[in-house]
């Protein structure tokens, strides 16, 4: 049933997902170590070729195996930052309903390797910095890692990390499912492979969604991601402490959630965290797997209203029809935004005295400049950036680097229309601790972001 892959520095294992943890009164905690069965649990989760409606059951019975080999071996197996890579792998395969605290185990066993040997030569930093951001990539909750931040900070101090802002995060408790940490998601979504619409059974969604069943007051407003990826965004702003922002209205503690993605692992994901950090987002959050005309349509029986919708670095379509470049891009007709999807946006505020929001962000200009003319075509009224406004976007490119998509879209389209101008912003538009996991990503790596901001206003 089961056969041994070499993987990293460690033995990985593939799992028979027609089998269950314990087939045959087989006690699999007794055969592979708790990393093991966190790279079995997320193997099940991400076999893309699975339709098993039991695949979580089967996920969480690999991790009860893993809670009782923490119990037998009381986590000596897990050394140096193994204890983080098993509490990622768990986080990613969508594990939440932990009856003996298996999260909180792997925080404990973590701590205790930092202090056993954090602080040695032959520790090296960058094995601490591991072990704090695939704990925080989980969104382990801060009273349960609050020691291990601690433990973290003095093990740098003691290297001389010249980075003392993140020792101060550390120590003050501003660490955490944020920033840094998340480029370990952006990892993990990027190497995903791109799921077409039909695709893993998607049109499952297309029967109506119960709204009552997903969350607990149907009259709060609703906040929209269409294409949430690993749901960083919607996860930050359900709990962030920012009450209203500047330019968006909009009480963030007051609202629910809903993230689409047609990648059921990331949607796995999104619902394991929610579902297992419930305090701040308890019955506000939900991450769907169906097509966004779909969800849309649903959207109309929703009782509250959709106050905003985000459209965060959707997959862009092909420059052109050859069959160069990477042919895992839709072509442009089978780009995920489509006329319909601006109609069904403008049926939703169609008969709303109040003031609903749209906004989106690429990496691609000549995707943001045809998003940025379809807003406006569909009656949306652009919200300007002010001082944060883009007024030369070659200006910017000067000081980062000019992609290869835009010098092959201006080669195709020399008199183009740029993303410049008052309704492009240079800066986030959303609290920097509700970042998509790919913003962050630019960000660190000083890419340059396309974003707009728009809103319908009824007469």
């Amino acid at each position: 049933k089961w056969r041994m892959i070499q993987g990293g520095n460690v033995e990985g294992v593939i799992v028979d997902s027609n089998i269950t943890a314990e087939e045959g009164g087989r006690e699999l905690y007794h055969e592979f170590s708790t990393l093991q069965l966190s790279q079995m649990a997320l193997e099940i989760a991400t076999n893309t070729t699975n339709h098993d409606a039991n695949l979580l059951s089967k996920i969480h019975e690999v991790a009860q195996q893993a809670e009782k080999r923490i119990i037998l071996t009381v986590g000596s197996d897990l050394r140096g930052p193994q204890s983080a890579d098993a509490c990622f792998n768990f986080a990613l395969a969508g594990v939440h309903n932990s009856s003996t605290h298996l999260f909180q185990n792997l925080v404990r066993i973590g701590n205790h390797e930092l202090k056993r040997a954090g602080s040695r030569s032959s520790f090296p930093t960058k094995s601490v910095l591991h072990i704090v951001e695939k704990f925080a990539a989980s969104d382990i909750r801060r009273e349960d890692a609050m020691e291990l931040y601690q433990t973290a900070a003095d093990c740098l101090e003691k290297k001389n990390y010249k980075d003392k802002m993140y020792i101060e995060n550390l120590r003050d408790g501003s660490f955490g499912f944020h920033g840094r940490p998340l480029l370990w998601l952006w990892r993990f979504s990027s190497r995903q492979k791109k799921v077409e619409i039909d695709n893993e059974g998607n049109g499952k969604w297309k029967a109506a969604i119960n709204w009552q069943d997903e969350f607990q007051d149907t009259n709060k407003p609703l906040v929209v991601d269409i294409g949430s990826g690993m749901g960083t965004c919607i996860l930050g702003l359900a709990s962030t402490s920012v009450s209203i922002h500047d330019k968006i209205p909009i009480e963030w503690s007051q609202c629910n959630y809903a993230g689409v993605d047609l990648n059921q692992a990331l949607v796995r994901f999104g619902n394991g965290i929610a579902l297992r950090c419930p305090d701040a987002r308890k019955g506000r959050v939900k991450f769907f797997c169906c097509p966004a005309d779909d969800f849309l349509s649903n959207l109309k029986s929703y009782h509250g209203r959709s106050t905003l919708i985000m459209l965060n670095f959707p997959s862009p379509y092909r420059l052109d029809a050859s069959e160069r470049g990477n042919l895992q891009l839709p072509s442009a007709e089978n780009f995920m935004v489509t006329s319909k999807l601006f109609e069904l946006i403008s049926v939703l505020a169609a008969n709303d005295t109040n003031e609903r929001y749209f906004m989106f962000q690429t990496k691609c200009e000549d995707v943001a400049v045809y998003l940025k003319n379809e807003c406006l075509s569909n009656g949306m009224e652009g919200i300007t950036a002010g001082e944060k406004a883009v007024e030369n976007i070659d200006n910017i490119y000067s000081q980062k680097s000019v992609p290869k998509r835009v010098k092959e879209w201006l080669r195709i389209e020399p008199l183009a229309e740029r993303a410049e101008g008052n309704l492009f912003w240079s800066q986030p538009i959303l609290p920097l601790d509700c970042l998509p996991e790919t913003e962050v990503q630019c960000l660190s790596q000083n890419k340059v972001v396309h974003r707009c901001l728009f809103k319908y206003k009824n007469s």
